[in-house]
């Protein structure tokens, strides 16, 4: 093929992989718009607003971090990346591996509660989707599906050893290597990174570098083939998920107001110490209505609870107290109580809806020396009953809250850099 030949048949490509693309996210944006709740202009926005998450991300790991050669670690997910119901207390990694190499990664200036490598044949729940499961409503099946991909992990706490200073350093590689060593799977095409953060206001992330040890060149380039690649798979990024979530939350439709812990996962999804399991549900309550949450948290290293919007976007836990974790929880005798409501009911542990007649809801306990781990009981009462139902429960005052919401801002922007 001569050089005009060739320059017309990779621009014939890359007009394509465009036209693909944008068909792909017309797709999505039809699920949105197709949805019955989508009525309502306030859930059709949001709705988009969470395809614009999907692209932000679909964008991150398909193009700027997806370089196996030159490789860069980006955000998975954060707050400006906001979909399947992510962790608020959790910095996401990624980066793409190439599996015949051999990666140094570095850890600096940072101190988090749990650091967790895992390395993924996809992170692409949507490619290992089971179907089948969803029509029988078995949802543990599917999620075990979904969480199929990982292929080795190792944690601190675990196998990843600091120096004097908290700093660390991982090879990744299928050779064997002293000190901090992840071995390299012949199928692992990704890296996730999960930084989990306790006390928000005192612990930092850490920066984290990826490099390859066995390649060296002047730079990437721009190639028409690779971007015709990346481009099409921002669109099937998109298109995936959202038909992914919309499917797994669909065999769940009829649940309200009920919480269910899966069976741990396995012992490659995250570490290499402990059980890791995560629970959850959604919520529908009316303006005059409040739900109390109950359960007596397990002996684990780390757990959190979290809300989010009828998409699977995570509510804003910026301004918002969202969330709640193990460190910022107030628990009366070991056993944790959360209110869940509209407005402000006056006690720590409030769960804000931020308006959302409809929550989603995702508990983690992570790191936990057993795998019988419990499942919080749910009670919906009236807002107005509530000094009765909570007895002896202790009152914050406005403006303790503000200084509670005053210090999460500062934090997260932080966290982020924002």
């Amino acid at each position: 093929m001569d050089v005009s030949s060739r320059s017309e048949a990779d621009n014939a490509a890359l007009d394509a992989a465009w036209a693909k693309m944008c068909d792909d996210l017309r797709s999505a944006g039809t699920l949105v718009a197709r949805d019955p709740v989508a009525v309502d202009p306030t859930m059709r926005s949001a709705g988009y607003r969470y395809l614009l998450n999907l692209l932000n991300a679909g964008l991150e790991q398909m193009v700027f971090s997806a370089d196996p050669q030159y490789p860069e670690v980006g955000h998975l997910q954060d707050n400006t990346k906001r979909y399947a119901t992510e962790s608020p207390d959790c910095l996401f990694g990624h980066a793409t591996l190439d599996a015949v190499s051999t990666y140094r990664l570095t850890g600096t200036g940072g101190c988090a509660r749990y650091l967790g490598l895992t390395l993924y044949d996809s992170v692409n729940l949507y490619e290992n989707l089971d179907r089948a499961a969803l029509e029988r409503r078995d949802f543990a099946a599917a999620f075990k599906a979904a969480t199929a991909g990982t292929l080795g992990a190792m944690s601190n706490p675990g196998g990843i050893t600091l120096d004097a200073n908290g700093d660390f350093e991982v090879i990744i590689s299928a050779e064997r290597h002293d000190g901090n060593w992840l071995p390299m799977v012949a199928a692992a095409t990704k890296l996730m990174i999960r930084q989990y953060f306790y006390d928000w206001e005192n612990e930092e992330p850490y920066h984290i570098s990826l490099e390859r040890l066995d390649f060296s060149g002047t730079g990437p380039v721009p190639d028409p083939v690779v971007i015709a690649s990346q481009v099409t798979r921002v669109g099937e990024f998109v298109d995936g998920f959202s038909d992914y979530w919309a499917a797994m939350y669909a065999a769940r439709a009829g649940d309200r107001n009920v919480l269910r812990t899966q069976p741990p996962v396995s012992e490659t999804y995250a570490s290499d110490t402990g059980y890791i399991a995560y629970g959850g549900g959604s919520f529908e309550i009316g303006d005059d209505e409040a739900v109390i949450i109950e359960v007596t948290p397990p002996d684990c290293h780390f757990w959190n609870i979290h809300l989010g919007d009828y998409w699977g976007q995570s509510l804003d836990y910026t301004f918002r107290q969202t969330s709640l974790n193990g460190h910022q929880a107030v628990l009366d005798g070991g056993v944790f109580r959360a209110v869940l409501a509209h407005r402000d009911p006056g006690v720590a542990n409030w769960l804000d809806t931020a308006g959302n007649r409809f929550t989603r809801c995702v508990y983690r306990w992570w790191l936990a020396g057993s795998d019988d781990l419990p499942t919080p009981t749910v009670r919906v009462v009236k807002f107005a009953d509530l000094a009765e139902e909570l007895p002896g429960v202790e009152r914050i005052s406005a403006d303790e809250r503000k200084s509670m919401l005053d210090r999460r801002r500062r934090a997260v922007l932080a966290r982020y850099q924002r």
